[in-house]
């Protein structure tokens, strides 16, 4: 676990899991020759249009290792579903499923995508048990957070990153919650596409359940771009460093 993944207490974030599944993902599908890249010369796009993330108990050290499988869990038709669970040591610390779908870059309309992932292996259950996740009903709004969008906000398709939105709905949330709070389920469901130069604003409600929030993303047109729930529950600051890492030893 590098840098990238790990958060102020140096240790595995949801922004991690979250990159770490999709560059997963990214691997299995350049396998077939069907990455980003690959159809992009058949005028075609990759898009995610929702994800969930559910984790338990404590979060890998920076320099730990963890192990990522991922696995499409049911045929392809239009959408393409990818479930994966990410583990310490023989733990499953994480669970997660997304939704993709391909899209014609010039029309935006969706590909059949059974007949691109016709060579993909599939057929795994959800890693979740279900297929699809609601989101609660919003309460009032609590907090209302601006993001100006800049160049690192962006990814291949120069849209705003899924990413970035997961960002954003952090950077939303006071540091001091932050700090006494750890995240344990996460939905994202994306809607319209956002692009570099927009400001960003992020809304965020109350909802029946304490420490459970909404979050609903709309660019400077009023657009509503990504909708997202996540709760947390208490947690005790923790800077102890494993006894145990490989990277003291030598």
């Amino acid at each position: 676990m590098t840098n990238a993944l790990m958060g102020p207490d140096y240790r595995f974030t949801a922004v991690g899991a979250q990159t770490l599944a999709q560059d997963c993902f990214a691997v299995l599908m350049a396998h077939y020759h069907v990455a980003a890249f690959d159809l992009r010369h058949r005028s075609l796009m990759w898009i995610i249009s929702e994800f969930s993330m559910h984790f338990d108990g404590e979060m890998p050290f920076w320099g730990e290792t963890v192990t990522i499988e991922l696995w499409l869990s049911g045929k392809p038709s239009v959408k393409v579903y990818a479930d994966y669970r990410i583990s310490h040591k023989g733990r499953v610390f994480c669970t997660g499923d997304s939704i993709w779908a391909i899209l014609d870059i010039q029309s935006r309309k969706p590909a059949v995508a059974a007949d691109i992932l016709s060579q993909v292996d599939c057929g795994q259950e959800p890693a979740s048990g279900i297929r699809r996740h609601k989101l609660p009903l919003a309460g009032n709004t609590v907090i209302t957070h601006r993001h100006q969008t800049n160049i690192s906000d962006t990814d291949f398709n120069s849209h705003v990153s899924n990413i970035t939105y997961m960002k954003v709905c952090r950077n939303a949330m006071p540091q001091d919650y932050l700090s006494a709070h750890t995240m344990i389920d996460v939905d994202m469901k994306f809607q319209r596409e956002a692009f570099l130069g927009r400001e960003l604003t992020c809304r965020v409600a109350e909802t029946a359940t304490p420490d459970s929030w909404i979050y609903t993303i709309t660019d400077d047109s009023g657009t509503v771009c990504c909708q997202a729930a996540a709760t947390y529950i208490q947690s005790e600051p923790d800077d102890r460093c494993p006894d145990n890492l490989d990277i003291r030893k030598g």
